[in-house]
């Protein structure tokens, strides 16, 4: 459960950094995109950091290329404008959830409910 957690952090940490560089009519699409995007490079990279020897960096650089490369293409802008989206966007998801820690068993405590 807690990659579960780290996908959904990352997810809603680069979905509003992604939708910041479009404007309104476009911003849906590349939410979309983005979506997309993240659903198939965070298994992927995690497959990596679990089966390989592969440096976290060198994966991440990886993600951030693979990701910019996307987004250029399905978003139909620069690729400049791809790549910057996608260093600050996996910059910062993969600084908060290095330094966030979910801890799963939160969701798995419920109260003890006494019944008289």
């Amino acid at each position: 459960m807690g990659l579960a957690l780290d996908l959904l952090l990352t997810i809603l940490l680069e979905l509003p950094i992604i939708a910041l560089f479009f404007k309104r009519k476009k911003r849906p699409a590349a939410v979309m995109n983005t979506l997309m995007i993240n659903l198939i490079s965070w298994p992927m990279a995690h497959i990596l950091k679990i089966s390989t020897e592969l440096n976290v960096y060198l994966i991440e650089m990886i993600v951030v290329t693979g990701e910019g490369i996307a987004l250029w293409l399905l978003t139909g802008c620069t690729w400049q404008k791809g790549m910057i989206m996608s260093v600050i966007a996996n910059a910062v998801s993969f600084t908060v959830t290095s330094l966030v820690h979910i801890d799963p068993d939160i969701f798995q405590n419920k109260p003890t409910i006494m019944v008289h």
